[in-house]
């Protein structure tokens, strides 16, 4: 079972739009030092869509390189395309990298039947013998997943679903159903949003944006709970809560870099067509003070 904290970390590239392998190793290690559990890889944050194969394969790479030298460290990458023999090389590339799982978002773009796309996530699940996670996010695939349509995969060797839109009556149905059936069937929330509530409905990891630029208070919030210390916990989750409202005025994955540097880090570049503001924009320090009255209201340590 996946448990803990992840991250649907972002890719760090060069000014040349190339990746930057040092920068994207150091942002990695930098979150597993602050209690991160795993990487969730090449994902949107990650810039996956914006990448070629060959380049999310890089990111696998330097994800195992930093994951081994750290005891408890895994990965599990985000393997979905919008071609289903790119996801399949991409969940082969994932295995041999050593990734504990993957996940797949539904191809994309176009309105795919639930034919199409049953078939996409039964051609992932038969390519590797690690386990297969959907993910369920329709904002950025077009495709909303139903009960049926998930326990049909579950049949074909679905292991669990991310999930991000947290329907309370489509998830609590799948995790009550799968802890009577006793069938392993895992639920991993794709936010930190809901993390108290689902974790009380047996939910055990969480796939949080926050962690790529304060992994302290994402730390604070699962290490709070699973001690069952849930004042700890709540007041941890009031904060994440407010200092995510506070943070979602962009693109996440800017957010992601705007935190960075706020807290003193050089971290790179988002891929294009995304852009930075200029360094000497207000926005840094208005960020850096959002950050600080967060780890503040913790009683959390800020540093780089």
């Amino acid at each position: 079972m996946i448990t803990g904290s992840l991250v649907p970390n972002i890719t760090i590239f060069a000014a040349d739009g190339s990746i930057d392998d040092d920068k994207t190793a150091w942002h990695m290690k930098w979150m597993f030092d602050r209690g991160l559990d795993g990487l969730f890889l090449t994902g949107s944050y990650g810039a996956g869509p914006l990448m070629s194969v060959a380049e999310r394969t890089r990111v696998y790479e330097i994800a195992a390189e930093v994951a081994s030298t750290l005891p408890g460290a895994f990965l599990l990458p985000h393997v979905g395309a919008l071609r289903t023999d790119d996801a399949v090389a991409l969940a082969k590339a994932a295995e041999k990298a050593g990734a504990v799982a993957v996940g797949a978002v539904p191809p994309f773009y176009y309105k795919f039947t639930e034919e199409d796309v049953r078939d996409y996530y039964q051609a992932i699940i038969k390519a590797v013998d690690i386990p297969v996670f959907a993910y369920n996010n329709p904002a950025t695939s077009r495709f909303t997943m139903s009960v049926k349509f998930v326990k049909e995969l579950m049949k074909s060797g679905l292991a669990g679903l991310k999930d991000s839109p947290l329907n309370v009556g489509f998830l609590s149905r799948l995790a009550y159903e799968a802890r009577q059936e006793n069938s392993g069937f895992q639920i991993i929330l794709g936010t930190s949003t809901g993390w108290l509530p689902f974790y009380h409905m047996g939910v055990r990891a969480m796939i949080a944006g926050m962690n790529n630029w304060a992994p302290e208070i994402i730390t604070e919030l699962v290490h709070a709970t699973t001690a069952g210390e849930w004042d700890r916990a709540e007041k941890a989750y009031v904060v994440m809560a407010d200092l995510s409202a506070k943070m979602h005025f962009t693109d996440s994955t800017i957010i992601s870099h705007l935190g960075l540097y706020a807290r003193g880090n050089d971290a790179g570049y988002p891929r294009s067509p995304m852009r930075l503001p200029d360094r000497s924009d207000e926005v840094y320090e208005r960020v850096a003070g959002i950050i600080k009255g967060g780890f503040d209201a913790l009683g959390l340590d800020l540093k780089g």
